[in-house]
């Protein structure tokens, strides 16, 4: 039986995300932090971990960027991914009104994916950030001093999923999206996946700080005529204005037009390079009832 370490806990995106991979019958893990799946991974605690990667409406999910940043040696390489369809209630006791709310809790990324439509439907209300949607929830049950002097149930509420609802016996009222509302999260773990009949690669680069590097990079992925799925930046946090790239590039890192570009990428205007991992390209999944 396989262990997976996930970002918990229970109940949380992440957890039905792991599931919906690698079903029940796995021992699941659950850990308070991406840096804590890593770590349960890199010490062999666990076979593979899932932690979440981008949305589709609020972009990356920094943690996971850092994470690989923070650790450059580490040996854990990313094995798949896993798009998982989102869908956000506002959970609140059965007896409160809409009126009465004055806090609303989430994982920061939850409250950003349902932002205008909570500062339009309670706009006297804060938020506060939770480490998973999850635990907000929980704090319905017994809420936390630190949002006093909102003690009282009917003046808090929580975005999370339906189920958690269910579970403690609370109201749910379904966020309504304008678009689809999607979280892509990796697979995590030592060695080297089987290779897909359809595959992505991912990196991470550091470039030399002159005009046009960035440019001189993309070149070799152009001749090469390799399509680029996703790019992203983040602070190296070594030196002030220097950044790490992250790209998404199709094609398996053993095909020679994939060689040849990331051969010419170490050659040229990249200073530092490494491959995070080449895997399989899942197929998306159809949204799943809640």
């Amino acid at each position: 039986m396989s262990t997976i370490a996930y970002l918990g806990p229970e109940n949380t995106n992440t957890h039905v995300a792991a599931q919906a991979r690698f079903g029940r019958r796995g021992e699941y893990r659950h850990a308070p932090t991406v840096d804590e799946v890593f770590h349960l991974v890199e010490r062999r605690q666990a076979d593979c971990g899932v932690v979440p990667i981008e949305n589709s409406l609020e972009g990356a999910v920094t943690h996971t960027l850092d994470r690989f940043i923070d650790f450059l040696d580490t040996p854990v390489k990313i094995q798949g991914e896993i798009e998982q369809p989102i869908q956000h209630y506002l959970i609140l006791e059965p007896k409160t009104v809409l009126e009465q709310i004055r806090v609303v809790c989430s994982h920061p990324q939850a409250l950003g994916q349902c932002r205008e439509w909570l500062q339009k439907t309670l706009p006297r209300a804060f938020f506060v950030e939770t480490r998973s949607t999850a635990e907000a929830v929980g704090h319905l049950r017994k809420p936390p001093t630190a949002l006093e002097p909102y003690q009282e149930r009917h003046e808090l509420a929580a975005v999370g999923r339906q189920d958690s609802a269910k579970e403690h016996r609370l109201r749910a009222i379904r966020v309504p999206q304008d678009r689809d509302n999607k979280t892509r999260f990796l697979i995590i773990g030592l060695g080297e996946p089987p290779k897909g009949r359809r595959n992505k690669t991912s990196i991470v680069m550091a470039l030399s700080d002159r005009p046009g590097a960035l440019y001189d990079a993309l070149t070799p992925f152009k001749r090469e005529r390799i399509n680029l799925t996703k790019i992203e930046s983040r602070p190296s946090r070594r030196k002030a204005w220097e950044y790490f790239f992250f790209i998404d590039l199709e094609g398996h890192e053993s095909e020679p037009r994939v060689r040849r570009a990331l051969a010419a990428l170490e050659d040229g205007p990249a200073e530092f390079v490494r491959v995070l991992g080449s895997y399989p390209v899942t197929a998306p999944r159809r949204a799943m009832a809640t």
